[in-house]
């Protein structure tokens, strides 16, 4: 079986083994598993002890070059190597890399329009090509991959790119058979405000119905057309749940039922 496995940043800490014991358990089962991991949280406090304010629009930070080097310190640096230090300490052979390394991820500036008007967002990206080579020989030699979505622009430079769209990306590029989000809602839910409200399965034919329809808002609209496009790209299926959820990854693998959301095409 072949996984990615998408680690909001707010899953991230430095003080447990949250996310070390439940990975070990599934690399001992043989299992190929790449980690991609974000960091906003993270990347906002280092800016704002640096004097900077974290601004977004529709959702996206805001990177000018000076915010781009804070991003990728934070992302490609402290947080990649604590995973990839946590992951080695219970024995798993983690190897930390970006979006820029091997050239994983090309990408281009994102675009953004709002009333006719075009909207610069700085180094943010959108990933145009991935190369999956890397990742690919990594496993081959028995690595771990842990992933900073940080990307190429093609000509040295780095981008900003959502690490859930990074994950899709290289779930489809590499054809693994699940994408597990793990993120900061319980999954889909038709009341933001109400856990009870959890869509426990989805069909990818219900996704624009529920949006067309309102039923689902906010920020899980970009993550549902993302699912979307990895479903008809050919992954098995994806599967949306809290970081509270990571200690149950292997009975989710083993076929067993966890809170959160599982969308089949």
């Amino acid at each position: 079986m072949k996984i990615v496995l998408k680690l909001s940043g707010k899953n991230i800490s430095p003080h447990d083994d949250v996310i070390s014991l439940p990975v070990l358990e599934v690399w001992n089962r043989q299992v190929q598993i790449a980690v991609i991991h974000g960091g906003g949280p993270q990347i906002s406090q280092t800016m704002e002890k640096m004097g900077r304010i974290p601004q977004f629009i529709e959702g996206l930070r805001v990177t000018a070059d000076e915010d781009m080097d804070i991003a990728e310190m934070v992302l490609s640096g402290l947080l990649n190597k604590m995973l990839v230090g946590m992951l080695w300490r219970r024995g798993v052979p983690a190897c930390g890399l970006s979006g820029r390394d091997g050239g994983l991820f090309l990408a281009h500036q994102h675009q953004v329009m709002k009333e006719g008007i075009k909207i610069d967002l700085g180094r943010v990206g959108d990933i145009q090509k991935v190369d999956p080579r890397i990742v690919q020989a990594l496993w081959f030699s028995g690595f771990l991959p842990v992933i900073s979505p940080v990307s190429s622009d093609g000509n040295g430079n780095a981008l900003n790119v959502n690490a859930d769209w990074a994950a899709a990306n290289l779930a489809v590029s590499l054809g693994v058979d699940r994408l597990l989000l793990f993120t900061d809602v319980p999954g889909v839910l038709a009341d933001p405000g109400d856990p009870s409200s959890l869509f426990e399965t989805l069909s990818v034919r219900q996704i624009p119905r529920l949006i067309n329809d309102g039923v689902v808002t906010g920020g899980m609209v970009p993550k549902l057309q993302m699912v979307e496009s990895v479903i008809r790209g050919g992954v098995g299926d994806v599967f949306i749940t809290g970081g509270n959820s990571l200690p149950f990854l292997g009975k989710l693998l083993e076929g067993g039922t966890i809170p959160g959301t599982r969308i089949t095409g």
